[in-house]
């Protein structure tokens, strides 16, 4: 550790360039696919699979909507911080099912003070209302920060 990198910079998995472009648009702008032929809605993409529904291989980007309501939550009380997430323990992650009937698994952060902090113990019952934003995840061994979507109450 250094005055440039205060946190301890994880080294345990490699992270491949290519694997991370590709990734991008679902991660940075939750875009799923959709089939042409039965409408059925897929996050994350499943792009070059056919469609598990009508075993057809049409599939185009659709973009997700980006709020939805907490379906269940867990709360991670590990007794110390998940590598690379710093001091944001414990974290809540929940089930969230969006607006448009996708399900996705995420961490609900506070909307309090520059919405760095897990949401409170009490806050994110099952039937709470949430929105998407783009946030800060994880360092990469790299160095750099790995950035993706988190969910905030939406009050």
């Amino acid at each position: 550790m250094n005055n440039q990198f205060p946190e301890l910079i994880p080294r345990l998995e490699s992270y491949s360039t290519i694997k991370t472009w590709r990734e991008r648009a679902g991660r940075y702008r939750l875009e799923g696919t959709r089939c042409r032929e039965c409408g059925e809605k897929w996050f994350p993409p499943r792009t070059g699979l056919p469609c598990p529904k009508c075993h057809k291989s049409n599939m185009e980007p659709y973009e997700c909507t980006r709020t939805g309501e907490v379906i269940s939550l867990q709360l991670e009380v590990m007794g110390y911080p998940a590598m690379g997430y710093g001091e944001l323990a414990p974290r809540k992650i929940c089930l969230i099912r969006l607006d448009d009937g996708i399900h996705i698994i995420s961490e609900v952060m506070d909307c309090g003070e520059a919405d760095v902090q897990p949401a409170k113990p009490t806050e994110g019952k099952p039937g709470t209302r949430v929105k998407m934003v783009f946030r800060k995840h994880k360092r990469e061994d790299s160095g750099n920060w790995m950035y993706g979507y988190k969910f905030v109450i939406d009050k």
